[in-house]
């Protein structure tokens, strides 16, 4: 704790003998608020929400609480801006991908495509004033706390002018996502290769497929949402079967009869738009169904017994025309260990004359095309590799904590953080998408909002409460993790799968979900634990914040100090 008070002219000895300044209390109501200099770090999906959540906790009542939000890209947008390969939708039932507090009744089809996402964040960005807050290509490179300060020194390049600028702020949100950081693969030779060579995170729609030879490595979402819009148009397809994949039934098929196919017409948006109360029960009742069955993912269950026989069915079904592929490409691990992946057309493009599917290993790409381990030679006009993302969990930029602790070092073996919000060593840091954040089940849109909420909880506490800094006690970080692996034991993600939820491993610690269902961590969230945090205050008497004895709305001139008879049993304390 960093002793400091103003006015102090005599020094006194505390209880444990340590000597410090003579207490000097201040002259301002209870609940004071201080300055406060928020910067987030990305503006797709949650970045744009956490403007809304912002201007109306802190904007509306009036606090001192200033926001900047750096994204790299020169639109917001996030993961739907950049994302731009054939097939890219959205896999959960588009009913359920809107903030909490509104839905959007005009969505075309039961699984929305990319592009009819962007435009529709784009405009809720519009709609929100974001591009108030918003520096648009501006990439952060370091954020380096301060603890002389109590701020993050912050450089960030300005893409569109190229050069780099500072900033400071009291609070840093990361808000970059989980799967950010796109790669290639690790073969020899990739860069060899004299074709169109293509990434499915950073695609190229201008390049021809039409009348093609193309490849296809990976078996990821992207993969398997790419294959089916690729086989129709290539002269032949040769897919990379690198990993085995399960291939499960649309998410919420109950709301979505025919399935991807499931396009709502004009009528039912209008009706929806009109009927505020039908439209509510269409979304929670579709919210409802993803966020429960998490008994699916529980090793052994019944559920999870019922949904592998179904998956398996449904893979024989589509792969009937080449059955010798069944065997080949059913998983020995069990469903849910990778990512949940409705595969629309998948297997069913597998199958066409024109596809040919390799499972042997990749030993090189050559100028040409592709050789196997078996030496077998596959000549390409183009390559499409769907080899999803860093998935370390370490940020794509700098960060330095209390005693330059890196956290990009601590993290290269192994991610530990608090409920994936926050890191032991680096205060006043916040994450939406850290390690063991829900990004496996649930929805989505729900937990990043509740994230921002939390860190803003803090902000609050930081500004109200005269406190300098917090962040999470290495024991509390420590038996969250001890928590996670041993009910992650009984889970299918242990299974022996490689899986991004293990940074690639088939064995090892599960980096990934969170150590439960999605009600379960947005219950868990709703009621911060600031015990288990370190708290350093400002000054040397923690409860400097009372002030000079009089409430705030004391001083205001219609202030209604009869509140208590409506609000404060309502308000009664919890706990």
């Amino acid at each position: 704790m960093t002793p400091h008070a103003t006015g102090v002219s005599n020094s006194t000895s505390s209880t444990n003998g340590d000597v410090r300044p003579t207490y000097v209390y201040s002259k301002k109501p209870l609940w004071a608020p201080r300055p406060i200099r928020v910067i987030i770090i990305g503006c797709g999906v949650t970045g744009i929400g956490a403007v809304k959540i912002f201007k109306d906790r802190f904007q509306n009542p009036g606090k001192p609480v200033e926001l900047v939000i750096y994204e790299k890209n020169p639109s917001v947008g996030g993961t739907w801006f950049e994302n731009r390969y054939p097939g890219c939708s959205c896999d959960v039932p588009s009913h359920t991908y809107t903030y909490s507090w509104e839905g959007n009744p005009y969505w075309s089809r039961a699984y929305v495509g990319s592009s009819e996402l962007l435009e529709y964040f784009t405009g809720r960005a519009k709609a929100y004033g974001v591009y108030d807050f918003v520096k648009l290509q501006h990439k952060v490179r370091s954020v380096v706390w301060n603890d002389e300060t109590g701020q993050y020194d912050v450089t960030v390049d300005n893409l569109e002018k190229s050069v780099t600028i500072t900033d400071k702020a009291e609070v840093v949100i990361n808000a970059t996502g989980f799967l950010n950081t796109w790669k290639w693969p690790d073969l020899p030779g990739l860069q060899s290769f004299k074709g169109s060579l293509l990434h499915s995170a950073h695609y190229d729609t201008s390049a021809s497929l039409d009348g093609k030879v193309v490849g296809v490595i990976g078996t990821g979402s992207s993969g398997i949402q790419i294959v089916p819009q690729v086989q129709p148009i290539a002269k032949h397809l040769y897919c990379f079967y690198r990993s085995p994949a399960w291939i499960s039934p649309e998410l919420a098929e109950e709301i979505a009869p025919q399935g991807r196919d499931t396009i709502y017409t004009k009528e039912q948006q209008d009706a929806w738009a009109n009927d505020p109360d039908a439209f509510l029960k269409l979304r929670k009742r579709a919210t409802h169904i993803l966020n429960d069955g998490f008994d699916i993912i529980v090793k052994g269950s019944d559920i999870q017994k019922v949904a592998t026989q179904k998956s398996h069915e449904l893979m024989e079904t589509r792969l009937a025309r080449k059955p010798e592929l069944i065997e080949k490409l059913k998983p020995k691990f069990a469903l849910g260990c990778r990512r949940f992946t409705p595969g629309h057309g998948y297997l069913e493009a597998l199958c066409e004359d024109n596809t040919t599917v390799l499972t042997e290993n990749i030993k090189e790409i050559t100028a040409t095309g592709i050789t196997l381990v078996d030496s077998t030679e596959v000549a390409l006009d183009v390559l499409i590799c769907a080899t999803g993302f860093n998935t370390s969990f370490c940020p794509p930029f700098q960060v330095v904590g209390q005693n330059g602790a890196v956290l990009n070092d601590k993290w290269k073996v192994e991610p530990t953080s608090y409920m994936g919000l926050a890191a032991a060593e680096f205060p006043n840091y916040f994450m939406t998408s850290g390690p063991n954040s829900p990004s496996a089940h649930g929805t989505l849109i729900g937990c990043l909002e509740t994230y921002i909420h939390y860190a803003f909880a803090a902000v609050e506490k930081l500004m109200t409460e005269n406190v300098k800094k917090l962040s999470p006690q290495q024991a509390a970080v420590d038996d969250f993790q001890e928590h996670k692996d041993d009910i992650v034991k009984d889970l299918v993600w242990t299974s022996g799968c490689r899986s991004w939820y293990k940074n690639g491993a088939i064995d090892g610690k599960v980096w990934g979900p969170w150590p439960g269902s999605g009600p379960h961590f947005l219950e868990f969230m709703l009621r911060p634990r600031w015990e288990d945090w370190n708290i350093t205050y400002r000054g040397a008497n923690r409860f400097q914040f009372l002030g000079n004895g009089k409430a705030e709305r004391e001083l205001e001139k219609d202030g209604d100090l009869s509140w208590l008879i409506t609000q404060l049993g309502a308000k009664a304390i919890q706990g």
